[in-house]
């Protein structure tokens, strides 16, 4: 089976990661992309987590997707939501019958070098104390963590910083944290979904 990981995180809510190592002549026989991709890495990615979302919803009919604004991608007329993340290897979905949006990151150490832009003052006081690797751990716990806040909360104009607001660190490799989304007027409470594997964090935003 080509799925490298699966989980149910509850009832309603699935998640799939695929470890990407074939070739995008290998995605393209089942499926193709809408607007041509010149990067091979970029378009095997995009191929992969197509591949993966029809694989875990064959009745999806990927020649109806179409591209939000905010550049999430949509089958109108579905009784679900779903959402797509990929990076350097992977391919990740997940779906949800109530929006849900998913992101995986390779844990790399420039992602420290834009930590200002999503980290707010609570959240750095929670990463002061850590030796260098937890922190560079749970760097990439929150940076992927508010990709996924995002791409759930479906808005423009978000200042990662301001108005994601995550209450607590990663505790193991797979868990669940609270947090909230503080965004014109809104206040909602959400739970992420975490699991780290052995180079990649995965963060699943759901209600």
């Amino acid at each position: 089976m080509p799925f490298f990981y699966q989980q149910n995180i509850n009832e309603t809510a699935h998640l799939a990661i695929w470890s990407i190592q074939e070739p995008a002549s290998f995605f393209e026989t089942d499926v193709q992309l809408a607007i041509p991709i010149t990067n091979e890495e970029r378009r095997t990615q995009h191929l992969a987590v197509r591949l993966l979302f029809k694989l875990m919803m064959p009745e999806a009919d990927l020649s109806q997707l179409v591209m939000a604004d905010n550049g999430k991608p949509y089958l109108l007329g579905l009784p679900f939501h779903f959402s797509f993340s990929h990076c350097k290897g992977y391919a990740a979905c997940a779906v949800d019958d109530q929006p849900v949006g998913i992101d995986i990151e390779i844990i790399h150490p420039r992602i420290a070098k834009v930590a200002h832009k999503f980290l707010n003052e609570k959240e750095k006081a929670m990463l002061a104390n850590l030796d260098e690797k937890e922190q560079l751990n749970q760097l990439a716990f929150l940076w992927a963590a508010k990709e996924a806040m995002y791409k759930k909360h479906e808005q423009l104009g978000i200042d990662f910083a301001k108005d994601f607001n995550i209450l607590e660190l990663t505790k193991g490799d797979r868990g669940t944290v609270p947090a909230q989304i503080l965004h014109k007027g809104h206040h909602i409470s959400i739970n992420l979904d975490y699991h780290f594997g052995t180079d990649y964090i995965c963060v699943t935003c759901y209600s």
